[in-house]
């Protein structure tokens, strides 16, 4: 895998990128305390046809960390103007957690740039007033403690029990990437993910296929969470749309791109066939 730095706005954003060059294009953003690392068990077992971009969101990895805005809208305008740097005109966006927030905020901003859409633990749905308090606890947390007894907390609460003894290793790995979050830009993260609007309207009127991946086992987005949106303020299941293909996997929490990194590239790799076959048909 290669690391480069993309200057966005006069600010360093780090990708890091494998495939060939001329293959076509996915992007994969990471979730929330994490990096591109998110994705490297899942990046080789698919960048023999695709080229792979793995962008750092800011405030997270080697990212700049700014003073002001962290809201999901500028994570996505992040992105946006790394397609532009990079000269990708369109391209299949997967976002894991905080990174699916982001890649729903690019969706409905930049629907011309994308072939297809998915969101990997994560909801369409804003914060629940429960949420949003946990989130005002974590701020606090992470404020008083600091982001390393945080993060140690954190990272575990992402795997699925019964795996955690065998784990391990990758546990700490998890961990180790956390460590290197910049303090206030977890702060804006979370402030940022409890201000998020709902986005229901992105996957519901969608005319590309949509791919959601939920965990059986996710205490932290649950797959009733990812299979809900709500149409005119009442909840619906995403199942009644024919462009939204579903897919849970059974004992597995919110890491499955790390938990089951096989089984996740080979539902990622079927859902980019039926992306690119309907992409021909419509050409």
């Amino acid at each position: 895998m290669k690391k480069h730095i993309a200057s966005v706005n006069g600010n360093d954003l780090v990708y890091e990128e494998c495939g060939e060059s001329s293959r076509r294009v996915i992007i994969l953003l990471h979730g929330f305390c994490g990096s591109s690392h998110y994705w490297h068990k899942v990046c080789p077992l698919l960048s023999d046809k695709y080229r792979i971009i793995m962008p750092q969101l800011r405030g997270h990895g080697g990212s700049y960390a700014p003073d002001g805005d962290y809201s999901i809208e500028a994570m996505a305008d992040d992105i946006y103007k790394l397609m532009v740097k990079l000269e990708l005109d369109k391209v299949v966006m997967f976002g894991h957690s905080l990174g699916g927030y982001v890649a729903l905020a690019f969706a409905e901003k930049y629907k011309e740039r994308l072939l297809g859409l998915g969101l990997i633990h994560s909801t369409a749905l804003p914060d629940t007033e429960e949420t949003k308090e946990k989130r005002r606890h974590d701020i606090d947390d992470i404020s008083a403690n600091g982001i390393n007894s945080y993060v140690e907390k954190l990272v575990p609460k992402l795997f699925t029990e019964s795996k955690k003894q065998n784990m391990q290793e990758d546990i700490q790995h998890i961990v180790h990437i956390g460590l290197h979050m910049n303090q206030e830009g977890a702060i804006g993260a979370l402030q940022a993910m409890m201000n998020r609007p709902d986005r229901s309207h992105v996957l519901a009127e969608a005319d590309y296929p949509i791919l959601l991946v939920a965990g059986a086992e996710d205490d932290v987005i649950s797959p009733l969470d990812s299979f809900t949106i709500t149409c005119k303020g009442v909840a619906d299941s995403t199942f009644g749309y024919p462009h939204i293909l579903e897919n849970t996997f059974e004992d597995v929490s919110h890491m499955s791109l790390v938990e089951v990194p096989n089984q996740l590239s080979r539902v990622i790799a079927n859902y980019l066939k039926i992306v690119y076959e309907k992409a021909e048909l419509r050409a």
